[in-house]
């Protein structure tokens, strides 16, 4: 059996954010209400792509807890749609719908952030040298003014 590795401070703050999103945002907890041990175990179970965090079932995905923030937002839409027009027999059965709706947008989030990290080192990487043009300056053929042009003018 593997050991556990410790989180980072980045992972721990990360976390936060995920929990603390989905409780007031998507749940509709408050303050004095906290996410059951279940609910933390789904959500943690999403970063290896299992239904639940156990050790000892094996990972098939690695997903960070940005991508899970941003796949909630970008399905929080469709979320707040189901929980309106849906009722749930207790919290645990609306919160696997929620999770379901979730897991089904994961992998595009996921790949739309992978294109902007790389598009983003593209343009990161670009020189903009190739965009600079040296041309010809305007050169006048001739020093001679039609002074006849402005006379009838005036």
């Amino acid at each position: 059996m593997s050991k556990k590795r410790k989180m980072t401070e980045e992972e721990k703050m990360a976390w936060e954010n995920l929990y603390n999103y989905v409780k007031s945002n998507i749940m509709g907890y408050d303050e004095n209400q906290a996410l059951s041990s279940t609910m933390v175990l789904r959500l943690k179970g999403l970063l290896t792509n299992k239904f639940i965090e156990n050790g000892n079932i094996t990972s098939t995905a690695n997903y960070s807890y940005e991508v899970i923030l941003n796949t909630f937002k970008f399905c929080s839409p469709t979320i707040n749609k189901a929980l309106r027009t849906n009722s749930w027999t207790n919290e645990m059965h609306r919160f696997n719908y929620i999770l379901k709706i979730v897991e089904s947008n994961i992998n595009n989030v996921y790949l739309r952030m992978k294109n902007v990290q790389k598009t983003k080192e593209e343009a990161k990487n670009t020189t903009i040298d190739t965009a600079n043009h040296i041309g010809a300056d305007y050169q006048r053929k001739t020093k001679e003014v039609n002074n006849k042009l402005l006379n009838d003018l005036w």
